[in-house]
């Protein structure tokens, strides 16, 4: 890392530091004021303060899926983060039946938010260089999908049991053995020129994908 970089870093982590000590303390005292438990006080501040960390860390993560993907945790942030705004700005205003609900309210939001995470895929994606459909060949074959046996797969986003979808390439270089599988399964391919997109899909459909134009 570049000193610059290590530098800013060093101030955004004192800032991030010195408002989580006055957020922590501000909503400490909300939950006091709420009657809450003086011994389980310290936990609160964590909860409303880690869901939205957490919350930015998954809308980070999933940063390469798209707004649907991020939409969700960035709801979820800006829900608890508003929470705590009104809690740090205007203490007496916030509803006792508020404050001691917002606990039970984080458990299933964070089991959810941790589902959300799980249940993505690395997105499947079929490079062309010269490969291009041919007019008039776009509708797929009424044959079956053969059968295929995949290959391994790659690791998830967490060390759990969810596959991620692998990648298939279709490079220039490979466009025999494009023809070759499509012979093989039923198509009519010719030995030169461009290959109907119609085959192209059907190739990255039994390779456990879905064509994607670059």
């Amino acid at each position: 890392m570049h000193k610059t970089d290590r530098a800013a870093a060093s101030v955004v982590a004192g800032i991030a530091a010195g408002a989580f000590t006055l957020s922590y303390e501000a909503l400490r005292g909300v939950y006091l004021g709420s009657d809450g438990n003086h011994a389980l006080s310290p936990i609160y501040p964590l909860i409303v303060e880690g869901f939205v960390t957490v919350a930015v860390w998954v809308a980070y993560r999933l940063r390469d899926f798209g707004w649907k993907a991020t939409a969700y945790p960035w709801t979820l942030a800006a829900l608890f983060f508003a929470y705590s705004l009104w809690s740090n700005s205007l203490p007496d205003t916030v509803p006792g039946p508020v404050i001691r609900g917002v606990p039970s309210l984080a458990v299933p939001l964070a089991v959810h938010l941790f589902t959300h995470l799980l249940k993505k895929r690395e997105p499947v994606r079929v490079e062309l260089v010269e490969l291009v459909a041919e007019s008039g060949d776009d509708a797929m074959p009424n044959d079956p999908w053969p059968a295929w046996e995949p290959p391994a797969v790659q690791a998830p986003i967490f060390a759990a049991s969810v596959d991620k979808l692998r990648s298939v390439t279709a490079a220039m270089d490979s466009s025999s053995l494009v023809r070759s599988w499509a012979r093989q399964n039923g198509y009519t391919v010719k030995d030169t020129g461009r290959i109907p997109d119609a085959v192209l899909k059907a190739y990255a459909k039994a390779h456990g994908g879905e064509l994607v134009t670059p």
